[in-house]
């Protein structure tokens, strides 16, 4: 940094996501059946959707141990004279989303079905979260079957990525997983 030059960082971040979902939703005239799958929840949220970091570290920041001992799946903070937890049944009541184990080497199983969504638009390459968008909005109305299984994965990179999707590749395993719809739905 240059001296006498000014940086100002600013921590909210917007998104209008639930835009753009509902504009393909509504292109492929799928609102229906994406509002009895596991992200209908998301559907209702207010835009711009904003997170604000520094809320986020300054609870983080308060993470204590509990005296009691705590689960492995928990997090406990001292909130003035308040003990706070955040565990698996917050996550589900804030989220929506479904909760227990894993199944054993799910992340490891990137194995492809010949006649998956991946190898017949994307040739077997694993795109980054633009790329999927960007495909999604050029699709017609014929590939409204694979638009649902994509925008089920758009969903899932958006609110639970760990990038701001522009850099690493989706993973293979929640393209195998996402041709499975029911098991898609009552994945944890």
């Amino acid at each position: 940094m240059r001296a006498g030059v000014t940086v100002r960082v600013n921590s909210g971040s917007k998104q209008y996501f639930i835009t753009n979902l509902k504009e393909v939703l509504e292109k492929f005239g799928l609102e229906k059946k994406f509002k009895e799958g596991p992200f209908n929840i998301y559907l209702k949220l207010k835009e711009p959707l904003t997170l604000y970091g520094q809320i986020i570290h300054n609870i983080l920041k308060r993470e204590i141990n509990h005296p009691k001992g705590q689960r492995e799946d928990e997090m406990w903070f001292g909130l003035g004279n308040l003990k706070a937890r955040f565990g698996q049944e917050e996550f589900c009541l804030c989220s929506g989303l479904n909760m227990g184990q894993l199944p054993e080497g799910f992340a490891n199983n990137n194995e492809v079905p010949e006649d998956s969504m991946l190898r017949r638009i994307f040739r077997g390459k694993r795109p980054i979260a633009e790329v999927l968008y960007a495909t999604l909005r050029k699709m017609t109305s014929e590939q409204s079957e694979d638009a649902y299984k994509m925008l089920n994965i758009y969903t899932v990179s958006q609110f639970f990525g760990t990038d701001d999707g522009r850099t690493i590749a989706i993973p293979g395993w929640l393209f195998t997983l996402v041709e499975k719809e029911e098991e898609f739905k009552n994945f944890p």
